[in-house]
């Protein structure tokens, strides 16, 4: 009867054994999984920043070199027009 009991236990503990190792190797997937995505999102995002920033410098550049080869007469008109708007 004991020996049967013990079998039965013995059995149990394997199986525990097993699903633990399971679930633990599911869960630090998912971690891994959970960290790469961060990790992949902060430099996205560091990309699209970095791009909007040099967006807006080659705007500025642009406006200020419009600005710059425009005659007194333009500037004077564009700014009307720009304040009746």
């Amino acid at each position: 009867m004991m020996g049967v009991a013990h079998a039965l236990l013995s059995g149990f503990g394997r199986r525990a054994i097993l699903y633990g190792a399971i679930a633990l190797a599911v869960i630090v997937a998912l971690w891994v999984a959970v960290r790469q995505g961060r990790q992949a999102a902060a430099a996205n995002f560091a990309i699209r920043r970095a791009d909007a920033r040099l967006r807006s410098m080659q705007t500025s550049k642009d406006i200020r070199h419009d600005v710059q080869n425009s005659d007194r007469a333009d500037l004077d008109r564009r700014a009307d027009r720009w304040m009746r708007d």
